[in-house]
């Protein structure tokens, strides 16, 4: 998968900011909320930066796209970027490729997490390439159906 299928074009604040909550976000949880952002910068005491969820919603939605500088790294630090990531300066597909590459890495890690998942890797190993994208190609068919299985508490699997 390319990085040009894998993020959005990230031009204006608005985009990045966007691609911020939806690759970044705490392990085994929902993404993060406008609240969860704001809540977290103003428990931290040693800014004192006053960015309220309504801002951020507002800057996520590009009604507004001037933050303060001592907001822009506030979010900027929460999220765990430079803060010239937000401006679109320095090494913004260097960012926005490490921090794809680390969602994929904890995406895995998730699904590895599960043995059901765990026991069709080893399964799958040594299979040869042909059969492995068979094997993906069934998988896919599988979730177009609307079976994949994330919400169900497998109840199923107890009796």
């Amino acid at each position: 998968m390319s990085d040009a299928i894998s993020r959005p074009d990230l031009k204006t604040l608005q985009a990045r900011l966007n691609y911020l909550f939806e690759t970044v976000r705490p392990h085994g949880k929902p993404k993060y909320s406008v609240r969860d952002v704001a809540d977290a910068i103003a428990g931290n005491q040693d800014d004192k930066v006053p960015v309220t969820s309504s801002y951020i919603h507002y800057l996520r939605t590009g009604e507004r796209d001037n933050p303060g500088i001592r907001q822009l790294v506030a979010i900027a630090k929460f999220f765990g970027v430079p803060a010239a990531f937000l401006l679109g300066e320095g090494d913004v597909d260097g960012v926005a490729r490490d921090l794809a590459q680390l969602k994929a890495a904890v995406e895995f890690k998730e699904a590895m997490s599960d043995p059901t998942v765990a026991q069709f890797a080893i399964k799958a190993r040594g299979l040869s390439p042909a059969m492995l994208q068979f094997v993906a190609v069934v998988l896919e068919q599988a979730r177009e159906l609307g079976d994949s299985g994330h919400n169900d508490e497998r109840a199923g699997d107890a009796n």
